[in-house]
């Protein structure tokens, strides 16, 4: 594992294919699943700790769109980063494990792949693996982001 750059001002020369870094750490609490769930994925495993604990997850669970926005968070925790200009997308998004109540979360991305973008001068295409891991090292989310970023150097 590498010390990230401090992200709010990392760019295109500082991520280096096959580096790994981990960011923060987020505590899942129970109300703030129920409030996000109430207002973007209402079911039942989300918003209501009794009928959590009769499913087939057997407790209160994060939903998918939730761990998205935890991965944005921790990824920006340090400052909105005005080197990274767009995503082009992402890919092989998958919810590995639910991911409950009371559990802290990290975030770690690998630098896959980067290149110089042929259209946009002074821009590099950057492709990006995260995963968002529970306390115990079990993967909740994975997935691939491909993001257009500044050069500083040209």
């Amino acid at each position: 594992m590498n010390e990230p750059p401090y992200l709010a001002s990392y760019s295109y020369q500082d991520l280096i294919p096959g580096a790994t870094y981990t960011i923060g750490a987020y505590r899942l609490e129970p109300e703030e699943i129920k409030d996000y769930a109430r207002r973007w994925d209402p079911m039942p495993f989300h918003i209501d700790e009794d009928l959590a604990k009769a499913s087939m997850y057997g407790g209160l669970t994060a939903c998918g769109n939730h761990l998205m926005a935890i991965r944005i968070h921790l990824l920006q925790s340090q400052g909105v980063n005005p080197n990274v200009l767009a995503s082009f997308g992402y890919d092989e998004v998958r919810f590995r494990k639910a991911a409950y109540a009371g559990e802290v979360l990290s975030l770690t991305l690998e630098c896959d792949s980067k290149r110089l973008s042929e259209s946009r001068p002074n821009c590099g295409i950057v492709k990006l693996n995260f995963t968002l891991d529970n306390q115990d090292g079990e993967t909740v989310l994975s997935m691939i982001d491909t993001i257009l970023m500044r050069d500083a150097v040209a």
